[in-house]
């Protein structure tokens, strides 16, 4: 490649065009791009020509390798946010004679931001404002490009005998496509006179006060055919006419000029006239009103928790951010600052005393720094029901004491959210909302940018005023740190996009932010600003909080923006496949932290003596928070995955990972001995406690004191290799049985039988005795057939799938080329659990897996089939990926699944580019089919692909054609801050179910039983508990569709707070009785305990609570 490159240079270098001979030439000047570097393939510029100025030597280098199709600018985020010059270095063996010509085709520009590029060459260098080019469809097909010529003619003495270099830039704006660069020659001709090539009148948003009066203004763009020296310029408009010199001309390029113009209501004629020696051209245009802009800028400095740095050190770093915004706060009456995340605020606190941190809280209360709501940059999918209602807790608790404005959050990064966030928001006091996205593996979601701002409406009705915008550091990329001259361009191309928006009825623009992963602030922005605000009367620049620009559009213009309900997916909540096993951990410690939680909380209401660790609880939901937060490692995690920096950093996160799991454990494991202190017992016995808000019939799975059974008539049991199993009934909503138990006695064994098939009163299930998949579920009543027999996988079948390098699995490149490989030689063992049910254990392997062993129970008194599957992998850093295959038998069906306080269908739900290449889940996926609906739940791993694995296809359309589901356990596809490899012990359970139709309470139910088992506590006699045996239930709820999510004590009195969902759709009147001790006053309140209004209490106690549908309701009870 590189000799036929080279050959091809020489022979170009005797090629006449015209009188003009090509000196060299880079690419071929066809309207293409795939002759060069990375051709189509941008995302990979960054790493493969970012590290280090590029040089191209004529005649050494080779264009395919060497010269990339495209050249970024410093608003490219994708390319680092930074201008990337790149230099052509070339010989020329003979003096130079004659007018030299470079030639740069351009294939084409990007449509909104086209650059500013800068040509240097002999000390000297112009300036070429590009136009706006066809834009991001060409990126992949040069065909979509508009393409656009710089002829530059230049004097031999810019050149000398020897070594030479050109060097080109973009300056301003976004990318360019090169399609090729020539330089020719004629050394018998001579340098033209220099005159107007071209001369144009561009109208501006800009207005300028002068003289106590506003002016507009405009720009006048010139070209020339050869270097000019002076520049006159005549200006005739509105009865003026205005003569404007134009001095220290560039020895090459365009020279673009501001003129100020009368402000006057209507249209106004405009003619220019240009005069380069005796030369003249003139030009006319008509200037028509135009709208006087207000920019928004809410600067703030993104936070990564880790990624940059070490994480203690990245938390420093915001510390001396917030120190320097103080310090410009005092110095700037306009400045204003924005904390980000309530993570950054939370480390403040602690850090900063004394005089410093009073500054901070007195610009803070003053409004000239806004504390946002969120506690982190938040991957919403992966967060718990109750995980989510505390995200706000912490800034709104702050708030609250320091006297700050609370109304709006931010998330910066994280390209989606999911369905259910803006009724978290608005039911947490939060009206405002603003999403810096990052499109990187989220390529589709681009849709929404050209709608805003809108109103993002949560299942619920509630509504925040949302903006989606591509990047997060909009400040810096305008070049607000730098002069008010970096700033025009960006402005005037943002300006330009939005007039062009029919459906843009604002004067506001809106920018996210001001400085990317873990910055410092430049006081420049400051200074910079002020400087823009003193010249310009119009687009102001407004430094604000995040919320001052959504109340000046919702006061101007709030009854005329659009509406959009529904998911926007969850792109990088893949990541959390990358650490199964801290995920998993986290995964279960939202349950038992939430029901240990509640216990307490519901044990302190009958006795106020019982303690309630509020310490240990904060800190147990705040690791699950900065677990599901989006930084999961250091930058290099990929490239260097063995490196201090990256082990580091993993080891902090995967702390909060263990932490979070001990601290759920220690606060369930207390919350179930409160409860057990307070039952009535005669001897020793089995308490067995129902987290859930209904009353439940379930298998309990217990460890037994050595040499007691249960004593009670009637109780099926059998022993387990990890306790006795036991069918417990009618265990009431949050509540408890007790079971006696006995001395002696025998507990019934697991019995080996013959067979491939299990069976119950409910299911019968055949595996492959080769494989040791399920090939058959059979429900009985039914007579109906659960699994696909045309699948292509049978079910619970273990798929390692690897390759995708360098795909577009990954980000960019071809489509990947993927090998599936699934588990063989299976061992089947088949046992009867006595009255219980039946168990299947199969052991087997498959590539990089050199055990896995499945658990398959069906149980005569529950209708579930429940699977356990533990799996050692050997670690590597190969792309790979592990899937758990569930091929349900259902035609068009329709997928519903959980999400945060929501239930999404993804055949309906999604938001137009959402992610559909995978799925989030909380704790099951409702599959609809013609004649049965099935439930799947999944307690350990949450991302899942509909129809098929995840193949890099990046769909923007998912036809739902069967019920294939594919637990999607383990992955390692991203090339930075994820895991680049995982091995070692992993479990992951799932359960199935089966229905004659959908039922979105027996479904929740089902899966919320599925990650929230029967708990137990052996206790001794206790003959003065206040509460009586055999069983309870501490709160009731009449209502099947209403669910308890969560109880705490209230953070003010004596009083307790909890929290309902309702989840079919309907508005319910929930009727909730506190059976121990009934309530005597309950207050309607928010997520944040902000009292709405009293509710209604019967004589008995019960509680009357409206619920919108689909909504969440909180109560402060006393």
């Amino acid at each position: 490649m590189f000799r036929a490159a080279a050959a091809w240079l020489c022979l170009a270098a005797s090629t006449a065009v015209g009188a003009e001979q090509i000196v060299w030439q880079i690419g071929k000047p066809d309207r293409n791009w795939r002759e060069l570097a990375i051709a189509g393939n941008y995302p990979a510029f960054l790493a493969q020509f970012g590290a280090k100025p590029l040089v191209f030597e004529v005649g050494k280098s080779d264009a395919a390798k060497d010269w990339p199709f495209i050249h970024p600018g410093p608003v490219d985020a994708w390319a680092g946010s930074r201008v990337h010059p790149r230099t052509i270095r070339f010989e020329l063996p003979q003096p130079p004679r004659g007018p030299f010509t470079l030639r740069i085709d351009l294939a084409d520009t990007q449509g909104a931001m086209p650059p500013v590029v800068s040509i240097s060459l002999g000390g000297r260098t112009g300036t070429f404002p590009l136009p706006p080019g066809g834009g991001d469809a060409s990126l992949g097909n040069p065909a979509a490009g508009k393409p656009h010529t710089i002829e530059l003619k230049l004097p031999p003495i810019a050149f000398v005998q020897g070594r030479n270099e050109i060097v080109l830039a973009c300056d301003e704006g976004s990318w360019l496509q090169y399609d090729a660069v020539t330089l020719l020659n004629d050394p018998d001709a001579k340098m033209p006179e220099p005159e107007v090539k071209s001369l144009a009148i561009v109208p501006t948003p800009f207005y300028v006060r002068r003289d106590g009066k506003v002016r507009r203004a405009v720009d006048v763009t010139a070209t020339f055919n050869a270097p000019v020296g002076d520049l006159q310029l005549r200006v005739e408009a509105g009865g003026e006419t205005t003569d404007v010199p134009v001095r220290q001309l560039p020895q090459f390029g365009a020279v673009s000029q501001e003129i100020l113009l009368p402000d006057v209501p209507g249209p106004l004629d405009v003619k220019v006239t240009a005069t380069v020696g005796a030369r003249s051209k003139s030009a006319l245009a008509q200037v028509k009103p135009q709208k006087k802009w207000k920019v928004f800028v809410a600067p703030s400095a993104h936070t990564d928790v880790g990624y940059t740095d070490i994480q203690p050190k990245c938390a420093e770093r915001h510390n001396e951010n917030v120190d320097k915004a103080v310090e410009l706060c005092g110095q700037f009456p306009d400045f204003r600052w924005n904390l980000e995340v309530g993570w950054q605020l939370e480390n403040y606190l602690q850090a900063r005393k004394g005089p410093q941190l009073d500054a901070f809280l007195r610009f803070a209360r003053a409004g000239k720094i806004g504390v946002q709501a969120l506690y982190c940059n938040i991957l919403t999918g992966l967060c718990s029901p109750e995980e989510a209602c505390r995200l706000m807790v912490l800034g709104h608790r702050a708030s609250r004491q320091h006297g700050f404005r609370y109304s709006s959050a931010m998330i910066s990064d994280v390209p989606t959210q999911e369905a259910s966030l803006p009724m978290l928001l608005a039911n947490s006091g939060i009206r405002y909302f603003s999403s810096g996205i990052n499109n990187t593996r989220a390529f589709t979601f681009t849709q929404l940018y050209d709608k805003c701002p809108a109103w993002w409406q949560g299942p619920d009705g509630s509504r925040v005023l949302m903006m989606w915008v591509p990047g997060y550091a909009h400040a810096s990329g305008w070049g607000m740190d730098s002069s008010i001259q970096r700033i025009r361009g960006p402005m005037l191309d943002t300006i330009r996009r939005l007039e062009s928006r029919p459906d843009y009825p604002c004067d506001a623009i809106f920018l996210h932010g001001a400085y990317g992963d873990n910055q410092a602030i430049n006081p420049k922005l400051a200074e910079v600003v002020r400087q823009w605000n003193d010249r310009y009367e119009f687009p102001k620049i407004i430094l604000s909080r995040n919320d001052e620009f959504f109340e000046y559009v919702e006061k101007g213009f709030g009854d005329r923006l659009p509406t959009f309900r529904g998911s926007g997916g969850t792109y990088w909540e893949d990541g959390a496949g990358s650490s199964a096993r801290e995920t998993t951990l986290v995964r279960n410690a939202h349950e038992s932290v939430a029901n240990g939680e509640k216990l307490l909380t519901l044990a302190r209401r009958i006795d106020p003596a019982i303690g309630y660790p509020a310490g240990a609880i904060d800190s147990a939901w705040r690791n699950c928070l900065l677990y599901d937060e989006h930084t999961w490692g250091a930058y290099c995690s990929i490239d260097q995955p063995e490196s201090e920096f990256t082990k580091s950093q993993w080891k902090i996160k995967a702390q909060f990972a263990v932490d979070a799991d001990r601290g759920g454990k220690a606060v369930c494991d207390q919350g179930v001995r409160a409860l057990a202190s307070l039952v009535r017992t005669d001897g020793r016995s089995l308490l067995v406690v129902n987290p859930t808000s209904w009353p439940r019939t379930d298998i309990l799975r217990v460890i037994l004191p050595e040499g007691t059974t249960i004593a009670e008539p009637g109780v099926a049991t059998c022993e387990s290799t990890h306790g006795t199993y036991v069918l417990v009934r009618d265990v009431p909503a949050c509540g408890y049985r007790v079971l006696k138990l006995q001395s002696g006695g025998t507990r019934p064994a697991p019995q080996p039988v013959e067979g491939a098939v299990i069976e119950s009163n409910h299911y019968r299930v055949a595996f492959d005795p080769a494989t040791g998949a399920v090939a058959s579920i059979l429900d009985k009543r039914a007579g109906r057939e659960l699994v696909d027999p045309k699948a292509p996988y049978r079910l619970n079948q273990y798929l390692y799938v690897a390759g995708g390098k360098g795909t577009r699995i990954v980000e960019s490149g071809p489509d990947a080329k993927l090998t599936v490989s699934i588990q063989q030689k299976a061992t089947l063992r088949r046992m009867k659990l006595g009255e219980l049910g039946e168990m299947m254990v199969v052991e087997t392997a498959a590539p990089m897996t050199p055990k896995i062993a499945n658990v398959v129970i069906v149980w005569n008194d529950v209708k579930r089939i429940d699977l356990a599957n533990h799996v050692n992998k050997s670690q590597t850093y190969e792309k790979e990926a592990v899937y758990f295959a569930f091929p349900f038998a259902a035609q068009k069906p329709t997928f519903r699944y959980e999400i945060p306080a929501g239930i999404v269908c993804a055949n309906s739900d999604m938001l137009p580019g959402a992610c559909l290449d995978w799925f989030t889940v909380q704790h099951f996926v409702e599959i609809e089919g013609a004649d049965a609906t099935i439930t799947w739940a999944t307690p350990d791993a949450p991302l899942v692909c509909f129809q098929d694995i995840n193949r890099g296809k990046w769909q923007t359309q998912l036809p739902l054609v069967n019920g294939h589901v594919y637990a999607y356990v383990m992955y390692n596809y991203w090339f930075t801050n994820y895991l680049a490899g995982q091995g070692g012990d992993f479990a992951f359970r799932f359960a199935i179910t089966s229905q004659p139709r959908p039922d979105r309470v027996a479904s929740a139910r089902f899966g919320w039983d599925a990650s929230n088992p029967l708990l137990a506590s052996v206790v001794d006699a206790n003959p003065q508990g206040r509460l009586a045996a055999p069983a309870a239930g501490l709160v009731s709820i009449t209502e099947p569709n209403v669910f308890l999510v969560g109880a705490r004590p209230a953070a003010e009195g004596n009083a307790f707070t909890f929290r309902l969902w309702e989840l079919t759709g309907r508005p319910t009147t929930a009727h909730v009785r506190l059976t121990s001790i009934p309530a005597r006053k309950a207050t309607a309140c928010n997520l944040v305990e902000e009292p709405r209004g009293p509710l209604e209490i019967a004589a008995d106690g019960t509680i009357a609570v409206p619920i919108r549908a689909s909504g969440l309701a909180a109560v402060c009870v006393e």
